[in-house]
């Protein structure tokens, strides 16, 4: 890349503005503001039962969401391809927190899983560095992880070093998260079906002896077998509060802060690890599929971007982090509607959280900082010896021809645009779809830069 097409990229991303996913971002502002509505009409309760002010947990919501609001931005700034760079500190860093945790560690409802204190859960972060650490493996193995000694068998060495600091907290909702959004980007990545499949296959037998030998998950099963066939008159008592909060709320739900079931002695963590079931009773059936649908948005908008990155890692690194998202949420709605065990998982930019809602935020940051850089070369390289974007695009060709098949557009390779550039799915969204035309356009005043910058050069 010459230096006057540096420049040129440089002012065009230098405008925050102009660049950004304004539809992801929009999304991310509906469920934060949403989030905080509702963290307080879930927890003035508590408050006034311990005879503090009932906006003492709203607050402290608010002080994270500063924290949170500093690491989105940070990374929507930071170049994505930083932390490529930085992956394997990382990466040491978070195991190292984990294995504080086995002799620091809190005891909480029978889980250690949290620093002293109870806000910072080193799990929270170590997922989105996996994340890193994985799309950063996996863009430099290229073809070869098709090869299992390049491919399966380090990728299940690593999950196993993982997953068994988390297991032993017990996590076992958070294991789950970690492996099947490693398994979705490893086969992105290139890996061919066989080897997903005998993952997959591994990562099932192991967890099913994990829950059977381990006495807190399998009394939460057992609780969830029992539960499943009569959710309201259950013995477990988070599945039956959960249950009866959705049923009281029905279709328009009792009226914001109406709630009975998020009374002290009723649902447990009401703010928290079951905030959808006091949105279901307050907001009714309307307000959790809005819910659901900002969700379905936020995916469509991830794999947009995912599919329009420059590089293999950019687009690895979208999809792990739009996947980690939405089965959070996925998990979080599945124990209230009781067709999965409690988890204590959080729902993503709503439950009041320290650690997790930073780390969502921070997660989200770097989504738009890739949306940032679609249709343009990718941010400079920060190893030694890289000049550019990798020519291994197995996972935007895939992303892209999944989105073609959804959304019933051409797939890149049949595109009848200019040749290079990606197929766009036609969408009747309207400003919605304003980023990916954004992105043509970019790509536009790119070539044309390209093209002006040889000329300058041969003359």
């Amino acid at each position: 890349m010459t230096m006057a097409l540096q420049v040129s990229q440089a002012k065009q991303i230098g405008r925050f503005g102009p660049n950004i996913d304004w539809a992801l971002a929009t999304v991310l502002t509906c469920l934060i503001l949403f989030g905080s509505v509702m963290v307080f009409s879930a927890s003035y309760p508590l408050a006034l039962e311990n005879q503090v002010s009932p906006f003492y947990y709203v607050l402290l919501q608010l002080r994270w969401l500063g924290v949170g609001l500093v690491a989105l931005v940070g990374a929507a700034i930071v170049p994505y391809r930083v932390w490529e760079r930085w992956s394997v500190p990382l990466m040491a860093l978070g195991l190292i927190s984990l294995i504080a945790l086995i002799f620091v560690g809190e005891s909480r409802f029978g889980a250690t899983r949290a620093f002293p204190g109870g806000r910072v859960q080193p799990s929270e972060p170590v997922k989105v560095i996996v994340l890193i650490y994985i799309s950063t493996w996996l863009a430099s193995k290229g073809d070869r992880i098709k090869n299992i000694n390049y491919g399966l068998i380090p990728f299940g060495v690593l999950m196993g070093i993982v997953t068994s600091l988390i297991v032993v907290q017990p996590d076992i909702s958070t294991t789950i998260l970690i492996v099947v959004t490693a398994l979705i980007i490893f086969f992105l990545a290139g890996a061919e079906l066989k080897q997903l499949i005998l993952g997959g296959f591994v990562a099932a037998v192991t967890f099913w002896l994990v829950i059977t030998r381990n006495s807190y998950a399998s009394r939460r099963v057992s609780a969830l077998l029992e539960s499943i066939q009569s959710p309201l008159n259950s013995s477990e008592w988070q599945i039956r509060e959960a249950s009866q909060a959705i049923v009281k709320g029905g279709p328009l739900g009792v009226g914001l802060g109406n709630s009975t079931e998020k009374l002290p002695g009723n649902l447990p963590l009401s703010w928290s690890d079951n905030i959808f079931a006091v949105i279901g009773e307050e907001m009714g059936l309307l307000g959790t599929l809005a819910v659901i649908l900002l969700f379905t948005l936020f995916v469509y908008r991830g794999l947009r971007i995912a599919s329009e990155s420059s590089d293999i890692f950019g687009s690895l690194l979208a999809v792990g982090i739009t996947a980690l998202i939405i089965l959070q949420a996925i998990i979080h709605i599945a124990v209230a509607v009781a067709v999965a065990p409690p988890t204590g998982v959080t729902l993503p930019f709503v439950s009041f959280g320290g650690s997790s809602l930073v780390t969502s935020m921070g997660a989200a940051g770097i989504l738009l900082n890739i949306s940032r850089y679609r249709g343009l070369p990718p941010p400079a390289a920060h190893r030694r010896g890289e000049t550019g974007a990798r020519p291994h695009t197995t996972a935007g060709d895939r992303i892209r021809g999944g989105l073609a098949s959804a959304f019933g557009a051409k797939k890149s390779g049949a595109s009848s645009g200019p040749p290079g550039q990606t197929a766009h799915a036609p969408s009747n969204f309207g400003w919605w779809n304003r980023g990916a035309h954004l992105s043509g356009s970019r790509r536009r005043r790119t070539t044309k830069n390209q093209r002006s910058d040889r000329r300058d050069h041969s003359g």
